[in-house]
């Protein structure tokens, strides 16, 4: 659909924030590795709590189940420092292109989790 705008997803959006903090902060499980070249300084230690641990191990997971075009983008755009000019640069292309790759990884990612969650409700147990 081109000339169409698509939208981000609010709540994805949110929870990738969230789990970009759980990632490069300085507390605990750091998941997955992705060969981030994102910040590698260390951040104030944030407490999470066990719900917002196994949130954020959640939405690494998800990550994870990306193509590898989104995952990187999705990575550098919550992850990187320098803004979006560093991530459109370093990943070669527009500013266009990171937006319709997020939005196409928001739609993957709840699904994802959707997916998980109604799985998981299916043979009871905890998500």
């Amino acid at each position: 659909m081109k000339g169409v705008d698509m939208q981000r997803n609010v709540y994805i959006d949110g929870r990738l924030t969230d789990w970009a903090e759980w990632k490069v902060g300085d507390s605990g499980y750091r998941g997955i590795s992705f060969e981030s070249d994102g910040c590698d300084a260390p951040r104030s230690y944030i407490d999470y709590t066990p719900d917002q641990d196994e949130a954020c191990l959640e939405m690494d997971l998800a990550i994870a189940a990306l193509p590898p075009e989104l995952k990187r983008t999705v990575i550098a755009v919550y992850t990187w420092q320098g803004g979006m000019s560093v991530v459109t640069q370093r990943l070669c292309v527009t500013r266009a292109t990171i937006h319709r790759r997020l939005c196409n990884a928001d739609i993957r990612l709840d699904d994802c989790i959707t997916t998980r969650r109604e799985l998981a409700k299916k043979y009871q147990r905890r998500v």
